[in-house]
């Protein structure tokens, strides 16, 4: 299932600028855990250095979601340090490309993005397995393959200033033939669903839903694009990182607001939490996908989240071993 493979390696670069406050509103790694329904003996599992699931109810029929704590032997700051000098991608072999959007974005820098000639055939084609808007489509229809690359990153780059301009708002609708698929919708749902950030960060909680406005005391942000193959279709991704630093602890949202192609939207938020000398990380992920509806949805879901729950854990597991 395309939607499960998705984005190692993406989770999580963000740049610190701004020092933390002294007060943090996040509670210690143990009483975070039991509040997610993990058990006593679950919670010194984690302390001792395992992978530990915990069960997130999707917040619509198309979601994929996997919950997992596991601790890493550095201190939330030196982990936040590792990962933004580039170490997810550097353990993730699924990236073939990926880079650094500045400010709006510019075409230097997507230089590094490369669009294959039987993916600019999909796209003059005006494949239905692209995630296109309307006008996107039209911009797109009966190119030349040359040309196609240019358009691919106008169309990128134009999603990147309205988001950053109206955030969810400005996120233009995928075009499913007759009908269409919001992966703003997918996001709110998501967001909305992610109760213990609204119970200890409500100022990150309305930041999720009204960015770019309301952002708390400290905000940061960075914003990537990343090409990487799911099972073998290349697919392309703009991530927007926000992160709230709370004293000693980081809390971190990462979305993928635009996905070409394989699934919707993504959402992951993590809490990094202080313990000892090392770092509890609790993450979340709800991933919206349209390959898991209709007849048998159900199950499909359920598979589909113990396979997106795998691929990340095998990806975390990769940024502990380096995280030293």
């Amino acid at each position: 299932m395309q939607a499960t493979l998705v984005r190692k390696g993406l989770v999580l670069a963000f740049a610190i600028a701004i020092a933390p406050p002294a007060a943090r509103a996040l509670p210690d790694a143990d009483t975070l855990l039991a509040d997610l329904g993990v058990s006593s003996d679950q919670i010194a599992q984690v302390d001792g250095g395992q992978f530990v699931s915990f069960d997130m109810k999707s917040s619509s029929p198309r979601e994929l979601t996997a919950g997992f704590a596991f601790r890493v032997n550095v201190p939330p700051a030196e982990l936040v340090k590792d990962l933004r000098a580039g170490l997810a991608n550097k353990v993730d072999s699924n990236v073939t490309a990926s880079g650094a959007l500045h400010g709006a974005g510019s075409d230097a820098d997507l230089a590094g993005l490369k669009i294959d000639p039987n993916v600019a055939a999909s796209y003059a084609g005006g494949s239905g397995d692209l995630n296109l808007s309307t006008a996107e489509r039209a911009s797109f229809a009966n190119l030349a393959p040359a040309a196609v690359a240019k358009q691919v990153k106008a169309a990128l780059l134009a999603r990147v200033a309205a988001y950053q301009t109206k955030g969810l708002d400005g996120i233009a609708p995928y075009a499913r033939g007759s009908d269409s698929r919001s992966p703003a919708d997918e996001l709110r749902s998501a967001t909305n669903a992610t109760k213990p950030l609204a119970k200890y960060e409500p100022s990150a909680f309305q930041l999720a839903l009204d960015y770019p406005a309301k952002k708390p005391a400290g905000f940061g942000e960075t914003y990537r694009w990343s090409q990487f193959d799911a099972h073998g279709v290349p697919t392309i991704a703009l991530t927007h990182g926000m992160f709230v630093p709370d004293g000693d602890a980081y809390l971190v949202v990462q979305r993928q607001f635009y996905v070409s192609t394989g699934y919707n939207c993504e959402q992951a938020i993590a809490a990094f939490v202080p313990t000892g000398s090392g770092t509890v990380v609790v993450y979340g992920n709800r991933t919206s996908t349209d390959q898991i509806t209709g007849f048998g949805g159900g199950a499909k879901r359920s598979i589909g989240s113990k396979v997106l729950e795998s691929q990340l854990q095998d990806m975390f597991q990769k940024i502990r071993g380096a995280a030293k």
